[in-house]
């Protein structure tokens, strides 16, 4: 059984007043989010987007027609905004670039900012919400972001890069529970896609495709070969385009060497792949730029705060302290040991000591 399950679905007249706008993906979190807020009383209405239309939808027709079909069966009104254009433009011409240039991108994190918890959050708004409500495992406390309850799930480390005055606006349902509580719950009230599987890790991208995806939108540069280089100098192979490798990658490399070899760092201008030992892939520090701030206000009160930084969602905690540099730049030196993989591209999130964020940003170096 569901823990207090029966706080879940209680009702509040005071909730009749306030209009929530459910962002629906066709999945059983956002759809077990849904059916709460009506159980609970509020008016309630469903908002999604489709942002990718050229045969890989970012919420499929499947994903698409779901949504509708549970907002049918709560007989809430289903409203469909649609996003290509700008999610084109700021998500997908960002995330190819990057690959072009040796990064890998953390696409979730920028259209959660631009996008998902920008403009999605707006449109919301302008249908007469009062809120948007989401099916993230993921908490507000104190006007901060803060990480929910479900150990498996740190989804506030993608959604960490949205603009601070859009959290007032947001509500997490679900933050208190997990995944298997969700779904059991979704169950008992007999929601119709309590059984779904998760969405795929990049929603614009076909599982096991990427590399089809990139030579498409770059017209075959994706595939450009070049040179496998260890640290030292010494050219030991060939690489089948950067776009395909990343950070701490042992498998798929192709070539034959008398230790194992990891990909150490991505030379997107030379188009070569240096290759190291695993000591060679630890680090004492890390630089990040575009810094977002959500627990302080500016920039500066970082460096008196406790964090803890993660440099992935699945990353544990790492004791850490932040110098502030030219440009709006950080360094974040780890306290405690060195982090494995630091990979240009994606995010590093700061934490305080109660698992809510301070700032996040994007790895340089």
């Amino acid at each position: 059984m569901v823990k207090k399950l029966d706080s879940y679905l209680k009702y509040d007249p005071k909730n009749e007043n306030v209009t929530v706008a459910v962002a629906m993906s066709g999945g059983v979190d956002s759809s077990t989010v849904a059916y709460l807020l009506k159980k609970q009383g509020y008016k309630v209405f469903g908002i999604t987007m489709e942002v990718w239309t050229s045969g890989s939808a970012c919420s499929t027709s499947i994903d698409l027609s779901d949504a509708k079909k549970v907002c049918d069966d709560l007989g809430i009104e289903h409203h469909m905004i649609r996003l290509g254009d700008e999610f084109k433009d700021i998500v997908v011409d960002s995330f190819v670039n990057d690959y072009m240039e040796g990064r890998t991108p953390n696409p979730c994190m920028v259209c959660n900012r631009y996008i998902k918890f920008g403009r999605l959050v707006e449109l919301g708004l302008s249908h007469g919400a009062d809120f948007i409500a989401t099916g993230h495992y993921a908490k507000i406390e104190n006007g901060l972001l803060k990480i929910g309850d479900d150990p498996n799930k740190d989804q506030v480390y993608f959604l960490s890069q949205m603009r601070k005055e859009n959290i007032k606006k947001l509500m997490f349902p679900i933050g208190d529970l997990e995944k298997p509580q969700v779904r059991e719950l979704a169950e008992l009230l007999n929601i119709r896609v309590y059984a779904k599987k998760d969405s795929q890790e990049i929603c614009f991208v076909e599982d096991g495709k990427l590399g089809e995806f990139l030579n498409e939108l770059t017209d075959g540069k994706a595939t450009c070969e070049g040179e496998i280089v260890t640290t030292d100098g010494k050219v030991i192979g060939k690489h089948r385009g950067v776009s395909f490798y990343t950070i701490g990658q042992r498998k798929g490399l192709g070539i034959s060497y008398p230790t194992p070899l990891y990909v150490v760092q991505i030379d997107g201008k030379k188009n070569r792949l240096i290759v190291g030992n695993n000591e060679e892939l630890f680090s004492s520090y890390l630089i990040a730029d575009k810094i977002n701030l959500l627990g302080c206000e500016m920039i500066e009160d970082l460096k008196n705060m406790k964090l803890r930084a993660k440099t992935r969602s699945r990353d544990k905690f790492h004791p850490c302290t932040v110098k502030v540099l030219e440009n709006d730049k950080i360094k974040i030196d780890f306290t405690q040991e060195k982090v494995r993989a630091i990979t240009p591209g994606q995010g590093v999130v700061l934490y305080n000591y109660d698992g809510e964020v301070m700032a996040s940003g994007f790895i340089v170096k």
